[in-house]
């Protein structure tokens, strides 16, 4: 998961790799004996149920932020 994040902040991500990401999170989630585990995938479900769209924005600008572009969200 931490690979493929960098790889979006660096501006090399793919639109999959969310679909991605996420996967990992969920099969990670309750599957471990160490709690550490879930521990893991609980930050990254959430960044990306809640600011998907931020993360596809990165994506398909090469890393820059919504933030940065100072770009608003429509509600």
């Amino acid at each position: 998961m931490n690979r493929v994040v960098k790889r979006i902040l660096a501006g090399e991500g793919r639109m999959e790799d969310l679909n991605l990401i996420v996967d990992v999170a969920n099969r990670i989630e309750g599957h471990t004996i160490c709690a550490l585990g879930d521990a893991a995938a609980w930050p990254v479900q959430s960044s990306i149920k809640h600011f998907r769209h931020e993360f596809e924005y990165m994506i398909e600008h090469k890393g820059r932020s919504m933030v940065a572009d100072g770009v608003s969200r429509a509600a």
